[in-house]
């Protein structure tokens, strides 16, 4: 059922996701840009590669434990973007190709930054629980495997927070549509954190909120979600999406581990090399590791590479980070593609280029060992400077091999 009545957050959010569709002019924040300069980050410009650039202000959030058990069960992951190039409009750069083919991955180095951008929007036309227009939609199919049960679910949403002078104001980012199978409504979900995690630089901002969907996921079950109306500016460049995570329990699954982590950091271009610590990760005491890790990253190019992702657990090698789908320089790369079918799902609309967005899954087992409690992740890169949302990973505890 729709709140009622609206709560003056409501009521401001009404008014701001009008003006915004109106074609309001997008709220700058002066005030952070008079701010004095913390440190070099990334820039992206409308029409040019990674530079360094200045940081103006900053809410980095440290990675912690949003959820963990040991039981039979699993983690599964939907997801979609929900900024996409332009098709009506020729690319920033005449010497790339056409909108059509750069969402198929086609085009030389580099595509992402070369195009003007617009909203992915599958639903036009409908209308939000608070009165204004759908603007900007995609969906995923949510598929757990018969006599499941949700144990936690968690909606995760970013996107490209200002370009330039034109910041958004938080009110204009704490908050999404989400609509559950078996609904034709939306409903109105806001960011739960106590804080929003975000970076403003002079030339590129950005941000991830989240909420628990817990109740809403358990309740609809499987089928399609739609999120909308996310928030992003709309100029070359931009980016945006949005991720469920689902851990459920099902004994016909081995027992595991399941851990979700989550925060907001930046690997700043040219930059040391940034670690993320995941505690709390457990492997039996004997018998090979069998696990999988995910993760949710923004503004990782398709074809700009230098981005690298390398993974050290408690006893195990510190080990790069590669597949079919990612070369070993080229660790996000805008996709959302699983080797395994048992990960896959249906998402509407299929890009292979999701212009910034990344969310992946990853077999870790052969470079985890006996006896581990935590696993680390270093984060390096050259020109490509992108943001860390989100992990998750489950471990096998009975000693079978299936992940």
């Amino acid at each position: 059922m729709l709140p009622s009545p609206l709560s003056r957050v409501a009521r401001a959010r009404r008014i701001a996701r009008r003006a915004v569709v109106a074609g309001a002019a997008l709220a700058a924040v002066a005030g952070q840009l008079l701010a004095p300069t913390l440190a070099d980050a990334r820039g992206s410009g409308s029409s040019k590669p990674h530079t360094r650039d200045s940081v103006v202000t900053a809410n980095p959030l440290p990675f912690t434990t949003r959820f963990e058990g040991d039981f039979h069960g699993g983690i599964k992951r939907i997801s979609n973007s929900l900024m996409t190039c332009d098709e009506t409009k020729p690319p920033v750069d005449p010497a790339q190709v056409s909108c059509l083919d750069a969402r198929k991955g086609l085009g030389p180095l580099p595509i992402n930054n070369k195009y003007e951008m617009k909203y992915v929007n599958i639903d036009p036309g409908s209308i939000g629980p608070l009165g204004d227009p759908i603007y900007s939609a995609s969906s995923a199919d949510l598929g757990l495997i018969d006599g499941s049960k949700v144990r936690y679910a968690r909606l995760y949403w970013g996107g490209t927070r200002g370009i330039g002078d034109t910041v958004l104001p938080e009110s204009q980012i704490d908050e999404v549509y989400l609509k559950v199978p078996g609904e034709a409504q939306y409903r109105n979900i806001a960011n739960d954190q106590p804080s929003i995690g975000y970076i403003t630089t002079t030339d590129e901002s950005s941000y991830q909120a989240s909420a628990d969907v817990t109740d809403l996921v358990k309740n609809a079950g499987n089928g399609t979600y739609t999120v909308a109306n996310m928030d992003s500016v709309v100029k070359p460049h931009s980016w945006g999406g949005w991720t469920i995570v689902v851990v459920y329990e099902n004994d016909c699954l081995p027992k595991r581990h399941l851990h979700v982590w989550d925060g907001f950091q930046v690997e700043l271009p040219d930059s040391p090399e940034l670690t993320v610590d995941l505690p709390g990760l457990q492997t039996e005491q004997s018998g090979p590791p069998a696990a999988k890790m995910g993760w949710v990253v923004y503004d990782g190019d398709l074809k700009w590479t230098g981005d690298t992702l390398a993974v050290k657990s408690t006893n195990g090698p510190r080990t790069m980070f590669s597949d079919v789908n990612h070369p070993a320089d080229n660790a996000f790369n805008s996709t959302i593609e699983e080797l395994n079918p048992a990960d896959a799902f249906t998402r509407n609309p299929t890009y292979r280029n999701n212009f910034g967005y990344d969310s992946d899954t990853w077999d870790v087992s052969p470079f985890l060992r006996d006896g581990d409690t935590d696993i680390k992740t270093i984060f390096d890169t050259t020109k490509n400077g992108y943001d860390i949302g989100v992990f998750y990973a489950w471990v096998n505890l009975d000693g079978s091999t299936d992940v």
